[in-house]
């Protein structure tokens, strides 16, 4: 392998609503064999089965913002960054006690505030696949926060107040992004698209150099800039095309395909 593609898939290869077009995947499908291709998420692992099978992925897929590198064909880790068990206790009593809705990102599914009203993405998810690849949902007992915990890289908290963004960003902790309006992701330091692209290319002894990272979010930003190429779809903000080398077609116009072809 000599390059290796990297793509966010919500927005960059996902148009919201749609489904991932033919002209993307007979550009995928081009791709020699000197050139790998996978996924960098804010999704869950529980919850990018179905792509990996559908695109056909073999390569460690980065999930959970960067915070796991998973490897599917094996259904292991390779690298991940946990939140310290005693960051999620507290940070689980707090939204609990002060009434925010979250979900959060754990090995054994996704644990969720039994009254949230954000579900249907997760659910929707587990409707469209069989029950070999479905996420198993975990409902949090407030009454009993700490037999709920288990391992955890990522808490997604939904309409977050000012004061809570200004609290969860000072901690030294704990890293805070966001891959969706209205929503804050919060990780472990460190925990970026970015660094899990360099620990990626490590694994493939491919320099930083040789891989090409697509995305359109703040959260794509950091693979932009770890020393990677970072390629900018037509659909980002300003700020993120910025940050990229090569800025190519929206999402809607087969921005992917386009830059596989043409520009990269």
């Amino acid at each position: 392998m000599q390059k290796l593609i990297v793509c966010d898939i919500d927005n960059t290869l996902l148009p919201a609503g749609g489904k991932i077009s033919e002209a993307t995947l007979d550009a995928l499908a081009s791709l020699g064999e000197d050139t790998g291709f996978t996924i960098a998420t804010g999704r869950s692992f529980h919850v990018v089965r179905k792509f990996v099978r559908d695109l056909d992925l073999h390569l460690p897929v980065i999930t959970s913002n960067g915070a796991q590198l998973y490897d599917y064909e094996n259904d292991l880790s390779l690298f991940e960054t946990l939140i310290p068990e005693e960051t999620v206790l507290g940070l689980f009593y707090k939204l609990i006690r002060e009434g925010f809705d979250f979900v959060a990102y754990t090995d054994k599914g996704i644990c969720f505030r039994p009254e949230s009203k954000h579900l249907a993405f997760f659910k929707n998810y587990n409707a469209s696949v069989e029950p070999t690849l479905r996420a198993p949902m975990l409902p949090l007992d407030a009454s009993r926060i700490q037999d709920s915990y288990s391992a955890t890289t990522k808490i997604l908290v939904y309409y977050p107040t000012e004061d809570l963004i200004r609290s969860v960003s000072a901690r030294e902790d704990l890293e805070v992004t966001s891959s969706m309006p209205h929503v804050i992701d919060i990780m472990a330091k460190d925990s970026t698209k970015g660094n899990a692209v360099v620990a990626l290319a490590n694994h493939l002894s491919l320099p930083p150099s040789s891989v090409y990272c697509f995305g359109d979010g703040d959260n794509d930003v950091s693979m932009f800039t770890c020393g990677a190429v970072g390629v900018a779809m037509g659909n980002a903000s300003d700020s993120v095309k910025e940050k990229a080398q090569i800025v190519t077609r929206s999402c809607f116009d087969d921005g992917v395909a386009y830059a596989i072809r043409n520009l990269i």
